[in-house]
């Protein structure tokens, strides 16, 4: 499949780095993939759109001055796994609505709705972390993704991912105990 992706790009730079890219992430992006959603072809075929998705926007992610390209690379799987789902169907705002879903039935409609409100709370206050901060927890809590795999991924280390999700985690406490006091 390398050579496909390599054959869309014109120069030997971009075509190096696609390579890198490629060789990098491609196991990351269809573990993603998979964890969202659940069979082989679809999560094979997420991870063909997340590439020509990269090669579309060529000037964005395969120029050296774009090092690091962990973090987008798996914000671009998860949103190519969003589009064949609602593709499929599924008329889902993110993971966690498809996960709620997949619940749903086998809940009472009185747990559907105080778990859904609770979901928004939830939601909320996670909107009010930073970006980093959101996209780690997201790839450690929505996406399964390990510690190390994080770290992988956004180039920081193991050390700084613990105590990045220990602080978002505590952030997001906060704000519960916040919004329990007004």
């Amino acid at each position: 499949m390398i050579l496909l992706y390599i054959s869309m790009l014109e120069t030997e730079v971009e075509q190096k780095k696609m390579i890198q890219i490629y060789e990098k992430y491609k196991s990351l992006m269809f573990n993603v993939a998979i964890k969202i959603l659940k069979n082989n072809e679809h999560a094979e075929d997420a991870v063909h759109e997340a590439f020509i998705a990269i090669i579309n926007h060529k000037d964005k992610y395969l120029q050296n001055s774009c090092p690091d390209i962990g973090v987008p690379i798996v914000i671009i799987t998860k949103n190519k796994c969003l589009d064949i789902l609602k593709k499929a169907g599924n008329k889902l705002e993110n993971i966690d609505d498809h996960e709620y879903c997949l619940e749903s039935d086998v809940m009472s409609p009185d747990n559907l709705i105080i778990q859904k409100d609770e979901y928004e709370i939830l939601r909320n206050h996670l909107q009010k972390l930073d970006d980093v901060s959101k996209n780690i927890l997201e790839m450690r809590y929505v996406l399964g993704l390990s510690h190390k795999e994080i770290a992988d991924v956004t180039g920081l280390n193991l050390e700084n991912i613990n105590k990045k999700i220990m602080r978002a985690k505590n952030r997001v406490r906060k704000f519960y105990t916040e919004g329990c006091e007004q």
